[in-house]
């Protein structure tokens, strides 16, 4: 295993050397940098061309780090259980963060492959779900407009399994005109609902360019985003019960598609 240069123990959770870890909030809604954390999601780091700007650890994680990681060209700081304990709780992080470069969205015209659409969804742990089910069917594009919660923080990173590295994210100013110029360009675009005249999720197939829409958590899909949708698709459930969470109906859709 390869030696660890640059490395420092803190003794002192004020110690300025560790600030962008401190607060969850903080380094969640940073514009340059993103903590990430957790094992597995460092395994998917390590595997990328991620600029790591340092790690901040414990004793016990060091050979971990040696054997997955090819090239430690960052300072790694050490602190003991007790101090790791006093900043968000072990159990959070499992005793490892990175400070990252914070990822890049795609131009519009890098859009690819079939498309997810989030439109207004709020809740981390469901953007970060998606995410991991955008990788796990191979969806070329997630689009997310401008009131979606952002899958670059540090809750939806943790969720997604460190897959968000491996999707490409459009963030859409105009969503109604961008999925316009999507329809101009071939892409046939569907709405989950329960609807009267929707159809049966299972008797539809997926054109070759589709893109599926995901409304808000609570208010379902915008009204100009539904009118301009070429389908509307649900998925039959048991009557007493309402509706499914959007990551899980997502996961659903996402599988027939992948068909």
């Amino acid at each position: 295993m390869q030696d660890i240069v640059n490395m420092m123990n803190i003794t002192d959770i004020n110690d300025s050397q560790i600030k962008e870890f401190i607060s969850l909030r903080k380094s969640a809604h940073d514009e340059k940098y993103v903590v990430v954390e957790s094992k597995t999601v460092f395994k998917k780091l390590f595997s990328t061309n991620k600029k790591i700007h340092k790690v901040f650890t414990t004793l016990e994680h060091l050979d971990f780090i040696k054997e997955n990681c090819k090239e430690i060209d960052f300072p790694i700081l050490i602190a003991n259980n007790k101090i790791m304990k006093e900043i968000v709780g072990h159990k959070i992080h499992q005793g490892m963060l990175a400070l990252i470069d914070k990822p890049e969205f795609i131009s519009f015209d890098e859009i690819k492959g079939n498309i997810v659409v989030l439109n207004g969804l709020t809740s981390p742990e469901n953007v970060g779900s998606i995410v991991r089910s955008c990788a796990a069917f191979d969806i070329g594009t997630l689009i997310i407009d401008e009131k979606t919660c952002s899958p670059f923080i540090r809750r939806c990173i943790r969720v997604s399994t460190g897959n968000l590295f491996n999707i490409n994210v459009y963030k859409s100013n105009d969503l109604k005109d961008d999925l316009t110029k999507l329809k101009g360009q071939g892409y046939t675009i569907s709405t989950t609902a329960n609807a009267s005249n929707a159809i049966s999720l299972q008797d539809y197939t997926f054109p070759s360019k589709s893109g599926i829409v995901i409304g808000n958590e609570g208010f379902g899909v915008d009204e100009e985003i539904f009118e301009l949708s070429d389908n509307i698709l649900k998925i039959d459930i048991h009557e007493e019960v309402t509706s499914l969470n959007a990551a899980i109906a997502t996961s659903i859709v996402l599988f027939k598609m992948s068909k």
